[in-house]
C-alpha cells in the first residue's frame, strides 16, 4: 500500500506536474480587463465637447455585511435588497466626497464591492442629434469584443467616429482567493485612452446658432397668429456655418434638440428617454441633414442652368407679372406686375413667373439639364459629411418613371414647379451650404467636414471644379436681393456687405403659414473686407416666411461671427 500511495505521489508530483500546475495557478490566478477611456471631442480652439469621468457604484452581493446600519444610512435605504444572481446595485454614481467613506467600511467585506467604471459626460454640450451619445454595447457588439461595461457611440458624431474614440482595453493578472477577491495584481498591458478628436466647430459660433433658433420662435409666432394658427413653444430647423474656402462646417445646429448627457448618466432616466423618442417633433432628428422642398434657393441652380445651357442671357427679359395660365393659374407671390427682369433681378424679388416663362421655353428638354446641373452644384448627393445624411431629390424623366410608376409620364407643367424648388424636388441645409459656396467660389466646390485633426493629424479635403461661365450673374443677383430684394428690410444696413437668397417653399400641409423658411447668404462680397468668408444657411420646418424668420436667424450667426461691431480678429 505505501508503494501504490508513493508511486501516485510520484506520477502527480513529478510526471504530471505541468498539468496540475497550469490548473491550480488557474484557481487563483484570473485574467481581467480594464477599460480604456475613449477620446476627448473638442471643438476647433481645443474647447472640451465630450470627455470622461470616473464614475464609483456600490455593489451587493448578497448575505450579512459588516457596518450595516452605516452603510444603509448612507446609501439611502431602508434595508438590503434580495440578490439573485446577479449583484445589486445599492449606490450608483457616488458622490466624490462619500467614497473614501464607503471604501473603508467595504474593506474587507467579502459581500460589497466598489466598481469603478467610466462614464462619457459633455461638459459644453451641443445639440445632441448632432454630437450624439454613447451606450452599453448590444450582443452583436459583445461577440464582435466589446466588453459589457464599455462605452459604444450610439449616434452622431459619437457613432461616426467610434473607431477612433475607442480606446484599447488594458490586461491584469490578478491573485484572488477562494471568495473571488482580489489579493494582487499585475498589469500585463496598460488601457490605451482613445484618440482626441478636434471638431471644426467652433463652439461659440455653435452656441450662438441654437440660441438663433431658439430665438426664432418669436418670429414664427408672429406669422401663425397672422394667419390663425395655433403657436408653437419651439421651433423646428437647423442652421448651417461653413467656411467656403475649406469645407468646414463651422456651426451645425438642429432644433428641437436635446442634451446628450440625458444618456450618460446612471442609472439611467428611461422615462425621460422615451419621452424623448416619442415627441412628435422628433428632438432626435438632425435636421441639417435631412431633405426637404427647398423652394427658392433651388433657383439658383434654374438661373445657372438656364443660363449655361443658353436658355437666357444676362440681358434676356421676362416680365415678372402677379401671374401666368399653363395648365391653369400660377401665381408669383407679389399679386402686381413688378415689371420687366434680367435673371439678376429675377433672383433679388424671387419671381415665380420670371421662372414659369423660361420652364415655358422647353418644358420637356431642360428637365435633365436641370437634373445634372443641380448634382454637379452639390444638390441631390452627399457632401461628404462625416455623419450620415440624406441624398435628397433631384428629378429626371428616368428618375420619375422608376419612382413613379403609376404615373411615369412627364408632365410640363411639372417642369414649371421644380424650377422654382417645389414639385419632387428635395434638399438638405448642408447641400443648400455646399451649393452657395460654390457659387461664392466662382465654381470651386469643397468637401464638407466636421472633423479637423484626429490626434496630432491634420484633415484636409479635397476640392474639385464645376465648370461655368455665368457665376458673376448669380452673385450679383444674390448681392441684389440684399440691397434692393427680398432680404433688404435685413440686411440692407448690416455692416458687412453680404449676398443671398430667401425661400419660402410650400409642403404638404398647403397651409399658409406652415411653408419651410429657408435662407442662404455668404459675405464679405466686398474684397478689400479683411474677414473671413462664411457660408450661412438657415431652414425652419413648417416656419412660415423666408425672409420673416430664416433671415433674422441667420443675420444674427453671422453677426457672431464677424463680431459687429468689435475689434476684428483672427479666426
Amino acid at each position: 500500500m505505501l508503494a501504490l500511495f508513493a508511486a501516485r505521489l510520484w506520477q502527480l508530483q513529478v510526471m504530471q506536474y505541468e498539468q496540475y500546475a497550469t490548473r491550480s495557478q488557474g484557481n487563483y490566478l484570473r485574467t481581467e480587463t480594464t477599460l480604456a477611456p475613449r477620446g476627448r471631442i473638442l471643438d476647433r480652439n481645443g474647447r472640451v465637447i465630450a470627455t470622461n469621468r470616473l464614475a464609483v457604484d456600490l455593489l451587493y452581493l448578497g448575505g450579512e455585511v459588516l457596518f450595516k446600519d452605516r452603510i444603509l444610512a448612507l446609501t439611502g435605504l431602508k434595508a438590503l435588497p434580495k440578490v439573485g444572481h446577479e449583484p445589486v446595485e445599492l449606490m450608483v454614481n457616488i458622490p466624490e466626497a462619500l467614497v473614501p467613506t464607503l471604501a473603508e467600511l467595504v474593506a474587507g467585506e467579502p459581500n460589497l464591492k466598489l466598481l469603478e467604471r467610466i462614464e462619457r459626460v459633455y461638459p459644453n454640450p451641443i445639440a445632441g442629434p448632432v454630437i450624439g451619445y454613447t451606450a452599453l454595447p448590444s450582443p452583436e457588439q459583445l461577440k464582435e469584443g466589446y466588453d459589457p461595461e464599455e462605452l459604444v457611440g450610439a449616434a452622431g458624431l459619437e457613432a461616426a467616429l467610434e473607431h477612433q474614440l475607442r480606446g484599447i482595453k488594458g490586461v491584469v493578472l490578478a491573485e484572488v482567493n477562494a471568495r473571488g477577491q482580489r489579493v494582487r495584481f499585475e498589469e500585463i498591458r496598460e488601457p490605451q485612452a482613445g484618440t482626441d478628436v478636434y471638431l471644426t466647430l467652433d463652439l461659440g459660433l455653435q452656441q450662438a446658432a441654437e440660441q438663433a433658433l431658439r430665438e426664432a420662435v418669436v418670429d414664427i409666432n408672429r406669422i401663425r397668429q397672422r394667419n390663425g394658427l395655433p403657436l408653437v413653444s419651439r421651433a423646428k430647423g437647423a442652421i448651417v456655418a461653413v467656411d467656403p474656402r475649406n469645407g468646414e462646417v463651422l456651426a451645425m445646429a438642429t432644433a428641437p434638440a436635446f442634451d446628450p448627457n440625458l444618456f450618460g448618466r446612471r442609472p439611467r432616466p428611461n422615462d425621460k428617454i422615451r419621452e424623448l423618442f416619442s415627441d412628435k417633433d422628433r428632438p432626435t432628428l438632425n435636421r441639417a441633414v435631412n431633405a426637404y422642398p427647398p423652394g427658392s434657393t433651388y433657383k439658383l441652380v434654374s438661373s445657372s442652368m438656364a443660363l449655361e445651357s443658353g436658355y437666357v442671357t444676362a440681358s434676356t427679359t421676362f416680365r415678372c407679372s402677379p401671374y401666368i395660365v399653363y395648365g391653369g393659374i400660377r401665381r408669383n407671390w407679389a399679386r402686381f406686375d413688378m415689371g420687366m427682369m434680367t435673371v439678376q433681378e429675377a433672383i433679388a424679388q424671387s419671381c415665380n413667373t420670371w421662372y414659369y416663362q423660361v420652364a415655358m421655353l422647353d418644358p420637356i428638354g431642360m428637365v435633365d439639364k436641370l437634373h445634372k446641373r443641380a448634382l454637379e452644384l452639390g444638390v441631390g448627393r452627399p457632401t461628404g459629411l462625416e455623419i450620415g445624411e440624406q441624398n435628397g431629390i433631384v428629378p429626371s424623366i428616368a428618375w420619375k418613371k422608376q419612382n413613379l410608376p403609376k404615373d411615369p409620364r412627364w408632365w410640363p407643367g411639372e417642369t414649371l414647379s421644380i424650377m422654382i424648388g417645389q414639385g419632387y424636388n428635395k434638399a438638405t441645409p448642408v447641400q443648400i451650404a455646399r451649393m452657395l459656396a460654390t457659387i461664392a467660389q466662382n465654381g470651386r466646390q469643397p468637401e464638407l467636414h466636421l472633423v479637423r485633426r484626429i490626434g496630432n493629424q491634420e484633415i484636409r479635403r479635397p476640392s474639385s471644379l464645376v465648370s461655368g461661365r455665368y457665376w458673376r450673374e448669380l452673385q450679383e443677383g444674390m448681392r441684389k436681393t440684399v440691397t434692393w430684394g427680398t432680404a433688404r428690410h435685413v440686411l440692407g444696413n448690416f455692416p458687412v456687405a453680404t449676398a443671398g437668397k430667401t425661400g419660402t417653399a410650400q409642403n404638404e400641409t398647403l397651409t399658409p403659414g406652415l411653408e419651410h423658411a429657408w435662407y442662404m447668404g455668404y459675405g464679405p462680397v466686398d474684397p478689400s473686407d479683411p474677414r473671413p468668408p462664411l457660408v450661412v444657411v438657415a431652414f425652419f420646418e413648417n416656419g412660415g416666411e423666408g425672409s420673416g424668420v430664416a433671415l433674422p436667424a441667420a443675420q444674427k450667426v453671422m453677426a457672431a461671427y464677424w463680431k459687429v461691431g468689435q475689434p476684428l480678429v483672427d479666426q
